[in-house]
Order: structure tokens, then sequence, then C-alpha cells
């Protein structure tokens, strides 16, 4: 009975402290409720006056690195991370143009070919100069010797357009257009035809410039043995307006 009545009376002063707590808890609460729109009022005012500021949803915030942002301000990041890149490309283009093409635009005018056309020869040719190993100075060479820089010439023998490729090279090379008329597809096919000479000559341009404009055995062309020493002077004069034009450039 002793135990009994030991146990009713930790069970007692259990609930006195409990509700004692509870009465602190009621305090606390009602000072709560009391101060509640106070809190709310300054905490919405707050919150929807910078919410109007930046314009940014609740929920619409990203993870950058261990930082939370909001999304608009990591798509203005992004924007301009893409901005920069393409300034970047921009000024590489401007760079690559003003050394390498247009000097080769500038040799074509100075020899009567129109604006346009010297536009439309000048960056294909560098491009496919360097893509296949060949000096840009030494295929316009070729080019001039073999058309003047005329898209539509037709040979005697039926070679056709700037570099005076023949038909049967039509469709060969992989990646190279089959309009032999047409600019960007004629020195495709012609410049990968004198860098395939080149290498079958290992490096020997006189040989490779002999097989290129058909002089194998000195029949297809009159005075063909000739060829390589044209391509020579004609870049050598090239090479010489090439530079003047480059450093007209950097002025």
């Amino acid at each position: 009975m002793k135990l009994l009545g030991r146990n009713r009376t930790d069970v007692n002063g259990r609930r006195l402290g409990i509700m004692a707590e509870l009465e602190v808890l009621a305090r606390r609460g009602r000072s709560l409720l009391y101060a509640l729109p106070v809190l709310l009022l300054v905490g919405f005012g707050a919150g929807h006056l910078t919410k109007q500021v930046l314009r940014i949803p609740d929920d619409d915030y990203a993870w950058t690195g261990n930082t939370r942002t909001p999304i608009e301000l990591v798509d203005v990041s992004r924007h301009m991370e893409q901005v920069r890149q393409a300034g970047a490309n921009a000024a590489e283009y401007v760079r690559t143009y003003q050394e390498e093409v247009a000097p080769v635009e500038q040799v074509l005018l100075r020899r009567g070919v129109p604006r346009t056309t010297a536009r439309q020869v000048a960056w294909p040719l560098v491009e496919q100069s360097y893509r296949n190993g060949v000096d840009p100075s030494t295929v316009l060479s070729v080019m001039l010797i073999e058309s003047a820089g005329k898209p539509n010439a037709r040979s005697s023998v039926g070679a056709r357009g700037l570099m005076q490729v023949m038909p049967s090279w039509e469709g060969y090379w992989r990646g190279c257009g089959r309009d032999l008329y047409a600019i960007e597809d004629n020195l495709c096919n012609g410049t990968k035809i004198l860098a395939m000479y080149l290498d079958r000559h290992r490096g020997d341009e006189r040989r490779a410039l002999l097989g290129y404009n058909g002089c194998v055995r000195g029949t297809v062309t009159p005075n063909c043995r000739e060829y390589p020493d044209k391509v020579a002077m004609v870049r050598r004069q090239v090479q010489r307006e090439i530079a003047t034009a480059r450093r007209g450039t950097d002025q």
C-alpha cells in the first residue's frame, strides 16, 4: 500500500510539472499571438518589396556551388558567359580574317578579280590550304595560273573552274562537292589533288606541280615542264603582296 501511495504521489508530481510547463507555453503563445500580426506585416512587406524589385518567385532558386542563387541571376550570368565566349570567337574570326584572308583578297583584287568573287574565294582557299597542309600562297599561285581567278573557266581539254580540275576527279574526294564550277567545291577538289601529289612525291614540289599539271610525259600541255617555274615566280609576287597587306593591317 505504501508503494502504491508513493507511485501516485510521483504521478501527481509529474502532472503538476507538465501543467506548469503548459502554462509557460500558453503565456508565450499569447505573447506570440499579439506580436504575430506585426511580424506578418513586416515580413510580408519586406519580402514583397524585395520580390517586386528583383521579381524573383520564392521557389526560383538554384545552387551554384555552395551558394543558393536566384535563377534569374544565374540566367544572366550564363548569358554573360555566352556573350563573352561569342565575343572571343568573334575576335578570333576578325584576327583570322585580317591576317590570313584579307591579304588573299587584296592579291585577287590587284589582279582584276571582282570584289564579290575575291571575297567568296579567299576564305575557302585559305581554309582548304591549311586543312590539306599546303601553303596558301602556293594554292593561290596555282589558281591564278590556271584560271586567273575565274570560277567559270574551262580549258580546251575540259578542265573546270578556279583550279582547272578535270571531270574525272568529280566525286573522288569525300567531303568535297561535285560541282567543279562552284567555288568551294572546286577549291576543295583542287587543293586535295595538289596535296596528294605532294604526298606522293614526298614533298618534292616540282614533281608534284608537274603531276598536277598533267606533265607526266611532257605531252599533255605544251611547255609543261616550265609550269613549276611559273608557279614559283607568281608565288614570290604573291608572298610579297600578302606581306605588304599584313603590314597594312597591323598599322
